[in-house]
């Protein structure tokens, strides 16, 4: 019998936002949102986790899109609530596969999309 080759998509279901199924709230004309469930992607890495360079890093910028998720779920509830410690919250909800909610800003200028969302709220 020949061991079965397991790929990403047997272990790890991808399911990228979908705004049908998402529950938007409308703050004004301008500003929509949504809030997530999300999974942090392992390739997702905190500036001090990557080499210093001055080019662009995709790996930078989706940690930075799921950081300021958390930021604005977080803060939503709790003004005082800071930058860093979304950052630390990012970083270990990815070390530990743990599932995290976000707040996503919905609008023509927003063009992140979570690709591992596990349930809308």
């Amino acid at each position: 019998m020949v061991p079965k080759q397991l790929t990403i998509f047997d272990v790890e279901s991808v399911v990228s936002f979908d705004p049908k199924k998402a529950h938007i709230h409308r703050v004004n004309s301008k500003l929509r949102y949504a809030d997530v469930v999300v999974q942090i992607p392992r390739q997702a890495k905190a500036i001090e986790e990557l080499k210093p360079t001055t080019a662009p890093d995709e790996r930078y910028e989706l940690f930075e899109e799921y950081a300021i998720g958390i930021w604005r779920y977080k803060r939503a509830e709790d003004k005082q609530f800071v930058w860093e410690e979304a950052e630390e919250i990012c970083k270990r909800a990815r070390d530990e596969k743990e599932p995290i909610p976000i707040r996503l800003h919905l609008s023509s200028e927003q063009s992140f999309v979570p690709e591992n969302v596990l349930q809308y709220l």
